[in-house]
């Protein structure tokens, strides 16, 4: 499909897809460090919309699992708040770029 008057100014076509991105079979939640089962052990499927097949199963987190990741940020903040709006920066910075990285996979 072209679109504009008689030149076709722009061409419109699906992008092209650059890397597949890898995703693992299972995924955890991310508490204190490291990824870590859920105390239920509970988990759902991430399903793809376009072909309904099973990207992965993901970590259903429980109350336990909140309160367990609420304590581990807790302990954090006084380290976290010790640094300077700079040196957090630095670290968000580094969460955003890769999560950019990564968009295709938390997609």
């Amino acid at each position: 499909m072209r679109a504009g008057t008689g030149g076709g100014l722009f061409e419109y076509a699906p992008a092209p897809e650059s890397v597949r991105p890898e995703i693992a079979d299972r995924y955890g939640l991310f508490i204190d460090g490291s990824f870590v089962e859920p105390e239920s052990g509970t988990r759902f499927p991430s399903i793809n919309p376009a072909t309904e097949d099973t990207l992965s199963m993901v970590a259903q987190a429980s109350a336990g699992d909140v309160d367990r990741a609420v304590r581990a940020a807790r302990e954090a903040l006084p380290a976290w708040s010790g640094l300077s709006g700079k040196e957090r920066g630095k670290y968000l910075y580094r969460i955003a770029r890769r999560m950019q990285e990564r968009a295709r996979e938390l997609a």
